[in-house]
């Protein structure tokens, strides 16, 4: 699949989301359902946010993108630094094996803000 029909296929993926849920708040680890494929939409999502922030997304696809209904750009507005339930509730699930990313979908947040969270509470 050449780059264009791949872009293409994500856009189509990730309007059917957006419609879907009404936000473009992707979790990291969605895998969107689409023409009986499997898209890894929240990874392409961050992908695409993090060449935009950095200046690398070409016009063209910017444009195509902010031409959906419901998109951001972000940045999002992370959770309470200081949420001492969520944190609890965050160090139980570490413990108990549970990945980052199993983490910050249950959270809505970024590996890095979990990783950020589990540094500050001294767990591996």
């Amino acid at each position: 699949m050449d780059n264009n029909t791949k872009f293409n296929t994500y856009i189509s993926a990730l309007t059917q989301y957006i419609t879907r849920e009404g936000h473009s708040k992707v979790p990291a680890v969605h895998i969107e359902n689409f023409e009986e494929k499997e898209i890894t939409l929240g990874a392409w999502v961050g992908y695409i946010r993090q060449r935009y922030r950095k200046g690398l997304l070409p016009q063209e696809r910017i444009d195509k993108i902010s031409q959906i209904s419901n998109w951001q750009w972000g940045p999002f507005q992370p959770g309470p630094a200081t949420d001492s339930k969520r944190n609890e509730i965050i160090r139980n699930m570490r413990t108990d094996g549970k990945s980052l990313r199993e983490i910050a979908d249950e959270f809505d947040l970024s590996r890095q803000r979990v990783h950020q969270i589990i540094k500050k509470l001294k767990i591996s």
